[in-house]
């Protein structure tokens, strides 16, 4: 985070407050929203405290989902407490020793036991890696690398969303949806349907502002192009909203 990042986000929420009326006049009647007025502080926090995702309530959230699972036999009378904090205790002290390099005593068994231990109960930012050859050459539905999941389309749509090179020496990214993972050995690819960019002459409303916001207008159709990549020329994953029949946006998912 950048006081000049801060600032325009500030100028930017300032401009979308005063054109709101404006470009929305059944807003004039409402009544004022305190959201608003919060909003604008949200540059006092990113100087004081750094970029949203440094400090945005999620992982609190994931650890209220964590603790709402254990099962607590429903005893609530002062003992649910010694429950949460003995299983949280147990599971964490389980995986730290899991994790060891030399794991005490461990025999084959036990760390063939971890891998399946951190796939069932490992959350999925623990979970990281690429997935081993298989066992045939052919298609695969889903593929991990690096510790990012990839699905094809047809298996997850969300999943087969990226942004990426179409070859080793493009310097732009482009959007696309994973048709197909193939692996051959050692090697894996994508086979990548490219979302079609706008035509000529209709303008993108989101490049005023990049990199800000990273978002770009693409039309809703796919191309008849594809192009096989390997993994590594995978920028990250996208989002894509339909925005009418002819123009979707693609936000850029990437934390780099």
């Amino acid at each position: 985070m950048t006081v000049e990042r801060a600032n325009t986000y500030r100028q930017l929420l300032k401009t979308w407050v005063e054109g709101l009326t404006v470009h929305h006049p059944h807003t004039q009647s409402h009544a004022k929203r305190p959201i608003i007025h919060v909003a604008f502080h949200i540059y006092d926090f990113l100087l004081l405290f750094g970029p949203v995702i440094s400090w945005w309530c999620f992982p609190f959230e994931r650890a209220i989902g964590y603790l709402q699972k254990i099962n607590t036999t429903d005893r609530v009378r002062g003992e649910l407490e010694g429950i949460l904090t003995k299983s949280f205790l147990r599971g964490a002290t389980l995986r730290r020793w899991l994790r060891r390099p030399d794991c005490p005593d461990c025999p084959d068994i036990i760390k063939h036991f971890k891998a399946i231990f951190d796939r069932a109960f490992g959350q999925r930012s623990e979970v990281v890696g690429t997935s081993p050859p298989l066992v045939k050459d052919g298609d695969r539905a889903q593929y991990m690398f690096n510790g990012t999941s990839f699905s094809r389309a047809s298996t997850h749509l969300g999943n087969s969303l990226v942004l990426y090179y179409p070859s080793s020496s493009a310097s732009t990214p482009i959007a696309g949806s994973i048709e197909r993972i193939l692996s051959h050995g050692e090697e894996t690819s994508f086979i990548i349907r490219r979302q079609a960019p706008l035509p000529p002459g209709q303008s993108d409303p989101f490049l005023r502002y990049y990199p800000y916001f990273p978002a770009q207008t693409y039309s809703s159709k796919m191309q008849n192009t594809t192009d096989k990549v390997p993994p590594s020329l995978i920028l990250s994953h996208c989002a894509r909203f339909e925005l009418s029949e002819d123009r979707a946006v693609v936000l850029n998912l990437s934390r780099s």
